[in-house]
């Protein structure tokens, strides 16, 4: 037996990968009873497998690199913590996910599964050059989103050519992104190292994380989050629960003081109309004809991000560029789509989070209009 070979009678995983370009993700796949090394693995057959996938999947897209992998171990065993790792483009070193397959060799005997969860994380290469050279994208419009994004990855990329190590805005944003395809409270979440609850984090959090380990703090993985923070969490997840209760209570309690009234409908039978015990039929509030009248192109989520940078353009003063931004990550956070921030038409959402009122209603009041605008170009 090679020394590349794990015992088939001690240890065999799944490896469940998947592949994104610009954070979509273009491929899955799995590979089942892998009883080699991972350090093994990686070079003989999975990237092998990954660089054929990337040749057929992005020849139209133009040339990709590596942006960073992902690595999440785990096993079906309430009582373990998952690890996570994350590595910059795919220079991986796999021997803290060997030695904790290594240490889950006795949970595995006993019939516990053992899986690695990696994403492989990439970027067009071209984005930059295509926006910088004033080329159009799909609409018949320049981004101005994509633009600004990428100033910021050019700076920060020179900021750790200067200093010979990653910034620590990026290593945070990096290490605190969601690895769960299934989880919906955003991009960017803190995973607690004991009930495996997921818990979104805003702008507001990541940046006293950056102020943490700017301070000279340690922070290389979910455990590292100190207590103070995690109290936050927890008491703000709570409040939350508590605010959606006393919406619940009061709708209850609103609906209990009415008189009943009985409602007689085409169809119902002269018993049915007057059963006291029969359950009432309700028929939904007809829909307002204004909140249907846009169609918004594309992903949601970009939809969200170009509006916001649309309002950006529109002033000069950059304390308002930055409260743009910052209610567009409030609304991506709370997976909140443009067609449904306009539905509710409530900018005191926004206000809670900290958003000035005037931003608040601009953004939930212009929607259409920026829907009409980019229609016509």
């Amino acid at each position: 037996m090679s020394n590349d070979e794990i015992p088939a009678c001690c240890i065999q995983y799944t490896i469940e990968w998947k592949v994104t370009v610009n954070k979509k993700v273009i491929s899955r796949d799995t590979e089942q009873d892998v009883a080699l090394t991972p350090s093994a693995y990686w070079p003989m057959t999975l990237r092998g497998k990954l660089e054929k996938l990337l040749a057929g999947k992005t020849s139209s897209k133009g040339r990709v690199r590596s942006d960073d992998t992902s690595i999440v171990v785990y096993v079906n065993d309430r009582s373990q913590r998952d690890l996570i790792k994350r590595f910059d483009h795919l220079d991986i070193d796999w021997t803290a996910v060997e030695q904790q397959l290594l240490k889950w060799g006795q949970p595995f005997c006993q019939g516990k599964k053992l899986r690695l969860s990696i994403t492989f994380e990439y970027v067009e290469e071209d984005c930059l050059s295509k926006t910088t050279s004033g080329r159009v994208e799909k609409r018949g419009r320049s981004s101005a989103t994509k633009r600004m994004l990428n100033e910021r990855d050019a700076q920060l990329d020179a900021e750790e050519a200067t200093s010979g190590q990653e910034s620590i805005w990026r290593a945070v944003y990096n290490l605190m992104r969601c690895p769960s395809s299934s989880c919906h409270l955003g991009r960017h979440c803190w995973q607690d190292p004991h009930g495996k609850k997921h818990y979104g984090l805003r702008t507001h959090h990541l940046k006293r994380l950056i102020a943490l380990v700017e301070k000279g703090g340690t922070l290389q993985s979910h455990e590292d989050v100190p207590e103070d923070f995690r109290e936050d969490l927890y008491i703000e997840e709570q409040h939350r629960l508590e605010s959606q209760q006393s919406k619940s209570n009061k709708s209850v309690g609103t609906t209990g003081s009415c008189h009943p009234i009985n409602i007689h409908f085409n169809g119902t039978s002269h018993s049915e109309s007057h059963n006291p015990t029969a359950a009432p039929v309700m028929l939904p509030p007809p829909m307002d004809q204004g909140q249907g009248d846009f169609i918004i192109p594309g992903l949601r989520d970009e939809a969200v991000t170009e509006y916001s940078a649309w309002h950006e353009s529109n002033v000069a003063d950059d304390k308002l560029k930055a409260q743009f931004r910052q209610i567009c990550d409030i609304a991506l956070a709370n997976g909140l789509d443009l067609q449904l921030i306009y539905q509710d038409q409530d900018p005191s959402f926004f206000v809670d989070q900290g958003i000035l009122v005037g931003i608040a209603r601009q953004f939930v009041r212009d929607i259409t209009k920026w829907a009409n605008y980019v229609s016509t170009v």
